[in-house]
């Protein structure tokens, strides 16, 4: 059968659709959307936005500046407006699938479900509604595929498109290191695009410096947000909660602690985590994290029906596109690789980046049939054949609604993602918990109290004492990072033994093992224990 031609590229009105895509998803993002402070990551992420400072690996500091920006919102609460940050870059994802759909169909219908899709999907819809860097890192990576596809329509006129996508990608880097995961096939779509078109010699030269010189530029941008938190570095930045007293777990020394640069280091290449790429673990199987993720793919993500229309859309992608088709293959397959072969708890947000080239690849292959029957049922006089488009929609709408329809529509009317099950950023049970915990512990304490917390407490406590109460002197430890030895650092147990002696009060929430060698824990209020020095 012959193929449908394919796409140039989106139009002026694509433009328009995909706007108004996106402030419908908006709407239903913000709807649902974390009303207040959450718990881990996500309460680490709306304290540091405010406080700036350098997070876990690896600092996300131009998330950081994004969010402080978003941040002056006056509306509703702080921790509120750095979600919202999260629902704003996920509508922009789905508005770039469909706008990378385009230069793979000319079905506009087509293009939009595969946005639906991914949008829908049941962990983007949870990134979307809370304080996190996953969806403003694939905005990142939208934004960047469409400056290459742009540029790639007419190198020898875009090169500042291509300088734009370079820069994106190196700013990127600062919101998600899985930003530049997207490097490889893009710098292979860029050489195999000036040798395809018989680049001359001046075009190479033009082309290549301006991936140079936008990658430098954004990489540059990138170190000086992260010198800036690291100078600022407040009580609440992740060297001074962690890394710093408990620097013993990773082998560093005080010295390794001297510059900024050496931060830089040990946050962007992971002291903490480092060891959880490509593991040496014995009960490490990479084929058993492929059967896990095709597993989610198929169960949770998307149906196996989307699937195999994904699979149709990459053969169109190939055969209509070769090289702008063959980048979303390379992109998944680099990437699924090297997340494949990451070892951590929360692996499948990791996966995420991963269902951008998914989605694309179901618009295409929805699109391919709806190009198709219009190319049969053209000749049917009157354009009465534009109904026979309605028995064809209403399957692929069945097809990628009725999994989840009905469940994001009760959460539209509840007013909360209650479906997400992992409630260790986002107790949706209940929304009011980080909150009044953190108020519980915080009542009545003066301005200079120490804690020695969970992690998963730790940052919302932080945000309400910091950003809400101005409490800027109180300390906030955590009390057993990953890579623990089984007990407290020795190193911050005399740090602790310092602040009794100095007369401060230090808290913590649990009789973690160590600290009953050197203090008298005695419970107090709330879920507090207060230590004190034993003779």
């Amino acid at each position: 059968m012959k193929l449908p031609k394919s796409a140039e590229g989106p139009e002026k009105k694509d433009y328009w659709v995909a706007l108004i895509f996106a402030i419908v998803v908006l709407i239903a993002y913000v709807r649902t959307l974390a009303p207040d402070v959450l718990y881990g990551d996500s309460a680490e992420f709306q304290t540091l936005a405010y406080t700036l400072g350098v997070t876990h690996s690896t600092g996300y500091p131009t998330y950081l500046f994004l969010g402080r920006l978003i941040g002056f919102l006056p509306i509703h609460t702080p921790a509120w407006r750095i979600s919202l940050l999260s629902a704003i870059c996920a509508a922009i994802t789905v508005a770039g699938v469909y706008l990378l759909a385009r230069y793979f169909t000319r079905s506009r219908v087509g293009a939009l479900l595969g946005g639906v899709a991914l949008g829908i999907s049941y962990t983007f819809w949870s990134q979307a509604v809370i304080a996190e860097v996953y969806t403003p890192g694939m905005a990142f990576l939208v934004l960047v595929m469409l400056l290459l596809f742009h540029w790639q329509t007419d190198p020898a006129q875009r090169n500042r498109s291509l300088l734009s996508a370079a820069l994106l990608a190196g700013i990127g880097f600062g919101v998600h290191a899985s930003v530049w995961l997207v490097a490889p096939p893009a710098i292979a779509l860029v050489l195999w695009t000036l040798w395809w078109k018989r680049a001359s010699r001046s075009e190479w030269l033009r082309a290549l410096s301006a991936g140079f010189i936008g990658a430098v530029l954004g990489l540059t941008i990138f170190l000086i947000a992260f010198l800036i938190t690291d100078n600022l570095n407040p009580p609440t930045s992740f060297i001074r909660t962690t890394m710093k007293p408990s620097r013993v777990f990773w082998n560093l020394q005080p010295a390794d602690f001297d510059s900024p640069f050496k931060h830089l280091k040990m946050t962007v290449f992971s002291v903490q985590w480092g060891n959880r790429l490509f593991p040496n673990d014995a009960d490490f199987s990479v084929k058993k994290e492929w059967e896990d993720f095709y597993e989610r793919l198929k169960t949770i993500e998307f149906s196996p029906v989307v699937l195999l229309f994904a699979g149709l859309g990459v053969l169109v992608m190939i055969v209509t596109r070769p090289a702008r088709g063959a980048f979303f293959p390379l992109t998944f397959l680099i990437s699924l690789f090297i997340i494949l072969n990451y070892r951590v708890w929360e692996k499948y947000v990791f996966y995420l980046s991963l269902y951008i080239p998914v989605a694309v690849a179901v618009g295409t292959g929805i699109g391919f049939v709806f190009d198709s029957v219009r190319r049969y049922l053209e000749p049917i006089p009157d354009r009465a054949y534009q109904l026979l488009y309605l028995p064809v929609l209403l399957f692929f709408l069945t097809m990628i609604l009725q999994p989840t329809a009905a469940i994001r529509w009760q959460a539209i009317r509840n007013g909360v993602a209650d479906f997400v099950k992992e409630d260790y950023p986002f107790p949706v049970e209940n929304l009011n918990e980080p909150r009044f915990v953190a108020q519980m512990r915080l009542a009545g304490l003066e301005d200079n109290t120490v804690f020695v917390l969970d992690f998963r407490t730790m940052y919302s406590t932080a945000y309400l004492a910091y950003v809400e109460k101005g409490m800027t002197n109180t300390l906030f430890f955590e009390a057993m990072p990953y890579g623990n030895h089984g007990t407290v650092a020795p190193t911050l147990i005399a740090e602790l033994q310092g602040y009794v002696q100095e007369g401060r009060p230090v808290f913590t929430d649990q009789r973690y093992p160590g600290l009953d060698e050197k203090f008298r824990l005695l419970p107090v209020a709330s879920d507090l224990y207060k230590l004190s020095l034993k003779e």
